[in-house]
């Protein structure tokens, strides 16, 4: 197969999704890395007739331009690997909110802020308070605040001019619950919790409860997403999802590069069969001497 990794700058030395192209070129599937930093992509040439990719695999901050590239990539007809509306609705975590409470998957209640004075509204029951930016992602900037006297005296100055998010913080040990799913396979980590970095904190595989199965279900079910993660806590009420992210670092799971790349080529395949005939060349789709190194043979 032929396939097309998106990777903003942020991952262009990650593991994750580089150590995928390279399994997937292991296997002797042919692979380009597009780097929209560094890389002039003509866009108008990825409808035009000649050899197509059997899918794009996208790997993104928030806002990144990324997403874009997917996007215009599926309007015409390309495997999209997530899908460009999965991947923003994930990304926006108000939009994450509201679709999980939508479709049935257990959110805790969360409020948006259009800058950091509306905070001063959230109820006092509802401390402590968990305030994280609504774009983040890789757990930064995820902040705890005991009583609204912390939070008014907090330098938030790292969050400065982003949308906020608040939501109850749930009690842990000092670990996180993070459940990753690609394609039918879904596993179990604990890994270290940002709220806490003083604790002694242990990452590990831990066995899948079906508990955990259910939610991952439920969210792929809400937002269409073939390649992601969660992150769960468990509250009085039972277990809750308080993050999804798509195309996660998948960390402790064995064999993380083979088992995301066979999901990448079942999708490929499957979502991309009526294509098939079509695959040429895209003349005008350019990546740079930099690009092509960036995933070494």
């Amino acid at each position: 197969m032929r396939l097309c990794f998106i990777v903003e700058e942020k991952y262009r030395l990650d593991g994750m999704p580089l150590d995928v192209a390279r399994q997937l070129r292991a296997w002797d599937h042919e692979i380009d890395v597009l780097e929209p930093h560094h890389t002039l992509s003509a866009v108008s040439e990825l409808a035009a007739q000649g050899r197509r990719y059997d899918a794009f695999v996208l790997k993104t901050v928030s806002d990144g331009p990324g997403l874009s590239l997917l996007a215009a990539a599926s309007a015409v007809g390309h495997v999209a690997i997530n899908q460009p509306e999965a991947i923003r609705m994930v990304r926006d975590k108000a939009v994450a909110a509201a679709v999980c409470r939508r479709y049935g998957v257990p959110f805790p209640l969360t409020y948006f802020a259009s800058r950091r004075q509306l905070l001063a509204q959230v109820p006092i029951e509802v401390y402590p308070l968990v305030v994280k930016p609504a774009n983040g992602s890789s757990n930064e900037n995820v902040l705890r605040f005991d009583t609204p006297r912390d939070l008014a005296d907090a330098d938030l100055g790292a969050l400065a001019g982003t949308f906020l998010l608040a939501q109850p913080y749930e009690d842990n040990p000092g670990n996180d619950l993070k459940v990753y799913c690609a394609g039918e396979q879904i596993f179990a980590t604990v890994q270290p919790s940002p709220l806490h970095p003083d604790a002694v904190q242990e990452s590990r595989l831990v066995p899948l409860e079906d508990s955990w199965r259910q939610l991952v279900t439920s969210v792929r079910r809400a937002f269409g997403l073939s390649v992601f993660g969660i992150d769960v806590v468990e509250s009085p009420h039972g277990w809750v999802v308080v993050d999804v992210n798509d195309f996660p670092s998948f960390r402790m799971v064995p064999d993380a590069p083979a088992v995301v790349a066979e999901t990448i080529l079942r999708l490929a395949a499957g979502r991309g069969a009526r294509w098939r005939s079509l695959r040429r060349w895209v003349p005008g789709l350019r990546l740079v001497p930099a690009v092509q190194a960036a995933v070494p043979r």
